[in-house]
């Protein structure tokens, strides 16, 4: 029996697009603006410039547009930067890359009438992987990315918002993710869902306060989007890594931010564990979920691993329909838009650097497939005949069909989506009377439900057959001043932050799922490292030459090694491997069993090859022991310092009992 498109909708022939649309907006105009990795695709994959390209839903063709550049003409490349619409249409693109985690501190604006890009004034630090989100009043948010600072990668902790003639700070928050899941909430601020297993909330109102916003129960979920399926109620998806099978989850968590008592509580799941899949938000309000991998790798791309079914989600049931599967792996660097003909454009994959090496050629997807949902086999379509020009936030107007009768007109704001994140994607389902001819709507009462900017107005038939949209901009008061803000020492975010104590310094060994390393890849990290017994202080920026953490006890003492693998796991899943822990005791030696005395005594042994923390992370595998550190106790067996000594190594259970391998020591005493 053949496939029924009224039940599992319809996917049209893959085509050819000029370059992987790892990027993908949907313009005022109707177009697509993308664009992927590099302009020369037998080039280097740390190229500069950026060519990206013009796709028209409506004619299949596709047309370059101009270059960005720097105000001194320099080219830039837009990779793995974060982007949002302004209010007026013009797309905000901020950051970019240098190089696999190190981000551009540029920033600057696509005209889609114009066709051309105009630079902005630099971003504070560079920003690889920041998100951006538009905010009630106009402004736009862009948070976190990486960037090079010597020999590490470090998050830019601080957040800034565009007022629409400089950059201003807010305050900063320690462990930021990458790409952090950000939602802009009625109430004007901005929810991070994700992928830290604790959420959190930034008032953007003066210096920025942020606030706990409770913890997801499926901790740590990189790779995984979340969407705002109405304004305050937002869902999480899948993603991550499961900790025993290193395997993504299809579990689904969600939050009502308008609730008296907002807590996170499970959501149906997925009938597939995904991870680099993307969700898009339908004109009835169901939410697409298209592409990701079931594998335990980051990007898993053997055979079987990838999905291919798409899956539709209806929060007024909350329940799952597998849909029609595509032809073609939608994973890592995929991107998902809805179209104003109710379709939506999946395309990309590809285009990564895996262990020093670029991705196989045939896994690199130059080319889309667009999907028709159910929706448009359910009956004959309405037609929007007249709309507005634009449409007054707080205001009535009217809407002109043709066709069926109409159950509901819809509002969902157009997308700017990559890397599984499209924080600007919304729905407002609105208040009309009529329901045929002309339809008298409202419109929503504040830029504070919904921000300023253009949208795709939809009427939907009885059946639940949405109309091709008519896109209008949605107008308000104008963007607020913004308020004078300063970036303080103190990290902005209150809770869990503990007192800082002269403790025991304790390097942690931490191994990324994520391929750039601990650096770029940090906040789920450092979330999981702050909560783990008697940590104090956890150093903001992590060694990123030999992939490890240092945080401070409350005591003088030992780290947990009983209770921190199991802590860590509990918070970062699989996400990160917990590799070991290296402390430095200063005491004196103890003839006979060369124990160290401090405050009692830790035996010593030699360091032994595996225990090291020291992390080669292009080779994933552990530095070799240099012949100095292999020597090291031997050295300090014949030496027999009688004064103070410091012993620096790898500390570990032997038959319960801590054990510190010498790895190198040094000596205060004659």
């Amino acid at each position: 029996m053949p496939d029924d498109p009224a039940q599992q909708g319809r996917w049209d022939p893959v085509f050819a697009l000029p370059d992987v649309a790892i990027h993908a907006a949907v313009l005022p105009t109707g177009q697509v603006l993308a664009w992927g990795r590099r302009k020369d695709p037998a080039g280097s994959m740390h190229q500069q410039g950026c060519a990206p390209f013009l796709w028209d839903p409506a004619t299949g063709a596709t047309t370059s547009t101009s270059e960005p550049e720097r105000a001194d003409g320099r080219p830039v490349n837009l990779f793995c930067s974060g982007h949002a619409f302004l209010a007026d249409g013009r797309l905000l693109v901020a950051g970019g890359h240098i190089t696999d985690g190190d981000g551009l501190d540029q920033a600057c604006l696509y005209d889609p009438w114009q066709g051309d890009w105009t630079p902005l004034p630099d971003l504070r630090s560079g920003r690889w992987y920041p998100s951006a989100v538009t905010l009630a009043d106009g402004r736009v948010l862009v948070i976190s990315g990486s960037h090079q600072d010597g020999p590490h990668q470090p998050i830019e902790e601080v957040p800034e918002i565009w007022d629409g003639t400089s950059w201003r700070p807010t305050r900063d928050f320690r462990g930021l993710p990458l790409y952090p899941r950000v939602h802009v909430l009625p109430d004007q601020r901005v929810l991070m869902a994700g992928s830290n297993a604790p959420t959190t909330i930034l008032d953007t109102a003066g210096p920025g306060d942020w606030t706990d916003a409770g913890v997801r129960a499926q901790g740590e979920r990189q790779y995984g989007p979340s969407v705002m399926y109405e304004p305050g109620k937002v869902i999480y998806l899948g993603g991550g890594n499961d900790a025993d099978s290193r395997r993504p989850t299809a579990a689904c968590e969600k939050i009502d931010l308008t609730s008296a008592a907002p807590a996170w509580e499970p959501a149906a799941s997925m009938a597939f564990r995904r991870r680099q899949h993307n969700a898009t938000l339908l004109p009835d309000g169901t939410v697409l979920v298209t592409g990701g991998t079931s594998g335990p790798d980051f990007n898993d791309l053997t055979p079987g691993a990838p999905v291919h079914a798409a899956e539709l989600w209806d929060p007024r049931t909350d329940s799952w329909t597998t849909l029609a599967a595509e032809e073609v792996d939608r994973c890592y660097h995929a991107s998902a838009v809805l179209l104003p003909d109710a379709t939506v454009l999946s395309a990309g994959g590809g285009e990564f650097v895996e262990g020093g090496a670029d991705n196989r050629p045939e896994d690199t997807h130059r080319d889309a497939q667009v999907f028709h949902p159910p929706y448009l086999f359910r009956g004959p379509r309405p037609v929007i005949t007249a709309a507005p020009d634009e449409v007054v936030l707080g205001g009535d107007f009217e809407v002109q069909t043709d066709g069926p009768p109409i159950a509901a007109v819809t509002l969902v704001r157009l997308s700017s989506a990559t890397h599984t994140v499209n924080a600007d994607q919304r729905f407002l389902r609105l208040e009309h009377v009529g329901d045929g001819g002309t339809l008298a709507v409202t419109a929503p009462a504040s830029s504070a439900e919904c921000p300023p900017g253009y949208y795709m107005v939809f009427a939907i038939s009885d059946e639940g057959v949405p109309s091709p949209a008519r896109i209008v901009p949605v107008v308000g008061a104008a963007p607020a001043a913004a308020t004078e803000s300063a970036v303080v020492d103190e990290p902005g975010r209150p809770a869990r932050r503990r007192e800082v104590r002269a403790g025991t310094a304790v390097t942690v060994g931490l191994t990324a799922q994520c391929p750039y390393g601990l650096g770029p890849c940090w906040g789920g990290a450092y979330s999981a490292l702050e909560h783990l017994d008697d940590v104090a202080h956890v150093e903001p920026v992590p060694n990123q030459v030999d992939q490890t953490a240092q945080v401070t006890l409350t005591h003088r003492g030992l780290p947990d090694l009983v209770g921190w693998p199991e802590q860590f796991a509990r918070w970062a899943n699989a996400s990160y491997f917990f590799r070991g822990v290296e402390v430095t005791v200063t005491g004196t030696l103890v003839d006979g069993d060369l124990s160290l005395e401090a405050g009692g005594t830790v035996p010593l042994r030699p360091v032994r090859p595996g225990t090291q923390l020291s992390w080669d992370l292009r080779r994933r595998r552990r530095r070799p022991l240099t012949t100095r550190e292999r020597e090291a106790h031997r050295r300090l067996v014949e030496l027999r310092p009688r004064g103070a000594v410091s012993v620096t190594g790898p500390l570990l259970l032997v038959r319960g009992r801590p054990v510190l391998s010498v790895r190198e020591f040094g000596t205060a005493g004659p």
